[in-house]
């Protein structure tokens, strides 16, 4: 929404939907369970060192997309133009570690943002809404 990422790390287009490689390592073994464990305390009061911007796209992911579950954000994410072309090629089932470009996905949501204002959460939720009527 601002032109520019929030994360350094490049994200990758694995089997089930984009991926950051080191927030999955850090949290993987959590698998469906909540995530509460002293080794994060270290994350505490790190929510000042985010922008505002920064805060509110977090905030409206969190409010949206925070109440579906894996299955349903990866059928999300299977519907979306930047995933699907660094896919191309690949089986449904074959691994990949393919690089999802950030200019791609901001271009990406630059476009979506347009169509539908994602920048609030009505805008947002009429985006997941047609995601998850298209087949994948």
């Amino acid at each position: 929404m601002y032109e520019r990422p929030i994360f350094e790390e490049d994200c990758r287009a694995w089997v089930h939907g984009p991926v950051y490689p080191e927030v999955y390592e850090l949290f993987r073994d959590f698998k469906y369970n909540p995530i509460d464990d002293a080794r994060f305390a270290l994350l505490e009061g790190t929510r000042d060192a985010l922008t505002d911007d920064e805060k509110r796209v977090i905030d409206l992911v969190v409010n949206t997309f925070g109440m579906y579950g894996g299955k349903v954000l990866e059928r999300i994410t299977h519907n979306e133009t930047p995933w699907m072309e660094a896919r191309k090629g690949y089986g449904d089932s074959i691994p990949s570690s393919e690089l999802l470009p950030k200019e791609r996905i901001m271009k990406y949501y630059i476009l979506i943002n347009r169509n539908y204002g994602i920048d609030t959460e009505d805008g947002l939720q009429a985006y997941i809404y047609d995601m998850l009527g298209r087949a994948s």
